[in-house]
């Protein structure tokens, strides 16, 4: 149990020292681990997204100082001094021995940790979403050990004592931060945020598949991002997962026989260092294979988004847009970036996939004028695969698709339709995704809104309207009857918000119209030449599958039963 009062909060423990269960939410905390001795550290004092949390010996620096940021129901957020982020459950995982990371404070459920007690007047950080504690991986002593989620055994691994060093109003001044572990490329959730990715994902019909078939199949498929559970309680035909992160520094991470401890930031050992490198993508199709619905096999598949350029761009030194656009020029960044795509098509295998190729970037390309001017240096990072495409951003489309064709065959692979002017320059989308040679890939992927209408209604949140007429509608499913039709191929609307109008604009709980909408209209849609249907958050504080009161699950099983709507 929990006291709130003001701005202490006391953890009740009948036996411990009440000095060392007080809570001040106006101090900085160390966190000592009462297995290793070794305290909370921020890993090389680093300031992104996705940030690695280890342990690592006390030396008085920022980066091992946090606070206490009070969430409600008796949850905290712990903000780390140095980056200003906060600890995070990535990607909204529950499985044992996933990662904690660093992340924006968005105060979604996997952001927030209660305390509980332990003997000795050490607590238990257990994380609101997935009801896993924090702990050392592997329960090691030495520094740099990562911090990782865990079934909660009360463990001393497990425990932690809060020792105060300094008021968050100018007390403690912190010291330069010692000598930490070097920063490993870190993983960041989907864009632009965390998105919950504990389900598996979604898959797609093989490379090659024609207008009228989509994953398989010649209904309009619907799939998401959801748990395992809500995978299994309505017919859906797939889930869909991202794979982003820096690729991996090395060839000695595509040939090792297992992870290592320092390599989970890279989207190849997120399962861990128990598993071989790829797993991620293995685990997760095998997953899908085995979905049920009403007891009885009903197999999914996956719709990967491949969404690593904006990694790469961060390598490149300047993030989103810029720096990706600079890395593709870079033959050192481009030939790790598409080693790395090799092995994620040699995970895929024969796996009858689909993948969305890079959301946002074919937007940032496009807007520096004619992509076949873009340059990339195509031919020179992967002269096995691509040396004799364009050294072009139109280069590079063709060299991923080729690549997929030649790795993983049964694979469907799109082009993300980054129009952002769509409205004001239909014709400019059309001639510039021609010039991708978008007509070779199986299918476009579209976004409908990365956040729940209500969320965007919010002053806080710029007070837009984001909610669906049946004019809006209309001119959506122009624009993607229109793309369809220039290059021949279907269009699958990917990352569709949950929301529904029983909502009540709360975290998690935002309204929207779109689920709605597309299961009262399905023949307009099927007209639009419109394929599949994916449904998910594009951020952590959205209406998931899991909190919109089932509506998304009762559709689907809806739809099932009235026998679905042919692909047209």
């Amino acid at each position: 149990m929990v006291v709130v009062a003001g701005s202490a909060v006391v953890v009740s423990q009948a036996s411990a020292d009440q000095k060392q269960n007080t809570l001040d939410l106006k101090k900085w905390y160390v966190l000592v681990n009462h297995n290793s001795g070794k305290v909370l550290d921020d890993r090389g004092s680093a300031k992104s997204d996705g940030a690695a949390v280890v342990q690592w010996a006390r030396h008085g620096g920022a980066n091992q100082q946090w606070r206490f940021i009070d969430s409600g129901d008796g949850y905290y957020r712990l903000k780390n001094r140095t980056s200003g982020k906060v600890l995070d459950d990535l990607g909204w995982s529950k499985a044992a021995g996933s990662a904690l990371v660093q992340w924006k404070d968005l105060n979604g459920s996997n952001q927030q940790f209660k305390l509980a007690k332990s003997s000795d007047g050490y607590v238990r950080l257990v994380n609101r979403f997935s009801g896993m504690a924090v702990g050392v991986h592997k329960a090691v002593k030495a520094n740099g050990g990562n911090v990782v989620q865990n079934r909660d055994r009360s463990s001393a691994d497990q425990q932690w004592k809060l020792v105060a060093v300094g008021n968050v109003s100018g007390g403690g001044t912190p010291t330069t931060p010692g000598s930490t572990a070097p920063v490993s490329p870190a993983p960041s959730n989907p864009r632009p945020s965390s998105s919950p990715s504990s389900a598996s994902p979604s898959p797609t019909s093989g490379g090659g598949s024609s207008a009228k078939r989509f994953l398989g199949s010649d209904k309009v498929v619907i799939g998401g991002s959801m748990t395992d559970a809500s995978a299994n309680a309505a017919p859906f035909d797939a889930r869909y997962a991202y794979v982003h992160s820096q690729p991996a520094p090395s060839s000695d991470y595509y040939t090792a026989a297992k992870c290592k401890d320092g390599w989970s930031n890279w989207w190849g050992c997120w399962n861990g260092s128990t598993t071989a490198p790829g797993t991620y993508v293995t685990w997760r199709d095998q997953v899908a294979s085995q979905a049920t619905y009403k007891g009885k096999s009903r197999p999914q598949k996956m719709l990967w988004t491949w969404y690593s350029l904006r990694d790469l761009g961060d390598a490149a030194g300047e993030g989103d847009g810029p720096g990706e656009v600079k890395a593709i020029n870079r033959v050192d960044l481009l030939t790790r970036y598409l080693n790395d795509y090799r092995f994620f098509l040699q995970k895929i295998g024969t796996s009858h996939d689909a993948i969305d190729l890079e959301p946002d970037f074919w937007g940032f390309a496009r807007s520096l004028g004619n992509l076949h001017q873009v340059p990339a240096q195509v031919s020179a990072a992967n002269p096995k695969d691509c040396g004799s495409q364009e050294n072009s951003a139109a280069g590079l489309a063709q060299c991923l698709i080729q690549m997929t064709r030649k790795y993983a065959p049964n694979a469907g692979v799109g082009l993300h339709l980054s129009c952002f002017d769509w409205e004001s320059n239909l014709q400019k989308c059309v001639k510039d995704y021609a010039d991708l040679g978008a007509k070779n890939a199986d299918f476009l992927v579209s976004d409908v809104s990365d956040r729940d209408a209500g969320w965007y209604a919010q002053s806080a949140h710029g007070g837009l309207d984001k909610f669906w007429t049946d004019q809006k509608a209309a001119a959506s499913l122009k624009f993607y009857k229109t793309m369809a039709e220039s290059v021949g191929k279907p269009v699958v609307l990917w990352q569709i918000p949950v929301g529904n109008m029983a909502q009540n604009n709360t975290l998690n709980h935002y309204k929207d119209d779109k689920v709605d909408w597309f299961f009262g209209h399905m023949d307009q849609v099927a007209n639009a030449h419109v394929a599949g249907l994916f449904f998910g958050p594009g951020q952590q504080e959205q209406t998931t599958v899991e909190s919109d009161g089932g509506n998304l699950i009762n559709k689907t099983i809806a739809y099932h039963n009235s026998g679905g709507t042919a692909i047209k």
